[in-house]
């Protein structure tokens, strides 16, 4: 794959982990814990397929 089209995909990733987390923690505080706790291990799964994607070394 074309390593600025990994750039970008990992840079979606992680605008979605960083909106995730910040709605997770606002619900978590100001509405209900359980709710803001799966919507911030949502997020985190994210940030696990971002991190995977940056271990990876594609070969062209």
């Amino acid at each position: 794959m074309d390593n600025n089209r990994i750039l970008m995909i990992r840079q979606i990733l992680n605008v979605i982990f960083m909106l995730g987390a910040v709605v997770g923690v606002i619900v978590y505080f100001y509405s209900s814990h359980d709710i803001g706790t799966y919507i911030i291990l949502a997020s985190i799964v994210f940030k696990i397929i971002e991190c995977a994607l940056r271990l990876i070394k594609w070969k062209d």
